[in-house]
């Protein structure tokens, strides 16, 4: 055969192997790109709150509430002029935000700052529809400059945490899993890139497949707590939510929040 002819047939068939291919990689670059934006638009922020607007002495308007000593107080605060402090209660008083979601992964973040000594309040991640259940989910405490977990049948350290100084606590809580990852810093920046202690257990498996409520909780309660810049989101991957204003601290809320129970 002519090796020109020959040449000329190879260019022609590898082009129209080129434009036969060329429309599904193009098919395949914009799926991948929709699915990519898609995911990345469904990570949403539920609630991000500086508890600036709120009332002195009285807890967030909206947030189930049991007890009165869990109140927005100015008395201890990391920004701005107010926090959500956990001043004491009797046993099972806490305060608490419902949780809108489809999503079996939420990440909860948000200075903390214990004073004095002893016990103080217990973090929940609450997977049933009832804000009264301490079963599936997660059950952190502080106690004693440390933090630990209730995994059902005993307490179990997590890591040391210093009391009489704030810090920036991350939890990511897997429920559909019924574990989660716990991370610490001394601001948000060192907490995100913090080495987490994983795979934490739930107190009990979860009861629904998703997070229902954020919960401050007492009980045995002897030093103070104090809380501030609350931030709760879908996924693992850290958000990067528009700032909350210093001055103002208004809170923001993304998505509507799920309606209050009542018991």
């Amino acid at each position: 055969m002519n090796q020109n002819l020959y040449d000329t047939k190879s260019r022609s068939v590898r082009m129209r192997i080129t434009h036969f291919i060329m429309p599904f990689m193009l098919v395949f670059a914009l799926t991948f790109t929709l699915f990519s934006v898609q995911t990345a638009i469904a990570q949403e922020v539920l609630v991000h709150i500086g508890f600036e607007e709120f009332t002195l002495g009285e807890p967030p308007t909206d947030w189930e509430v049991r007890g009165n000593q869990m109140q927005v107080t100015d008395d201890t605060v990391k920004t701005g002029d107010k926090s959500l402090g956990i001043l004491g209660g009797a046993n099972d008083d806490r305060v608490g935000v419902a949780i809108e979601t489809e999503n079996p992964v939420i990440s909860v973040e948000f200075w903390v700052y214990i004073k004095g000594a002893g016990r103080s309040f217990n973090l929940k991640v609450v997977s049933h529809d009832d804000i009264w259940q301490n079963d599936g989910g997660v059950y952190l405490n502080w106690n004693a400059n440390a933090t630990r977990l209730y995994n059902g049948s005993a307490w179990v350290p997590v890591d040391d945490f210093p009391f009489e100084t704030w810090k920036y606590l991350r939890v990511v809580a897997d429920v559909g899993n019924s574990v989660f990852d716990y991370y610490v810093g001394d601001d948000r920046d060192q907490a995100l890139t913090a080495e987490p202690k994983t795979d934490l257990a739930f107190r009990k498996a979860a009861t629904n497949p998703v997070a229902q409520w954020v919960v401050f909780h007492v009980y045995s309660t002897v030093a103070q707590g104090f809380v501030d810049d609350l931030l709760i989101y879908e996924g693992a991957e850290p958000v990067n939510p528009a700032p909350v204003d210093p001055k103002g601290k208004l809170a923001t809320f993304w998505g509507q929040v799920k309606k209050n129970s009542s018991f």
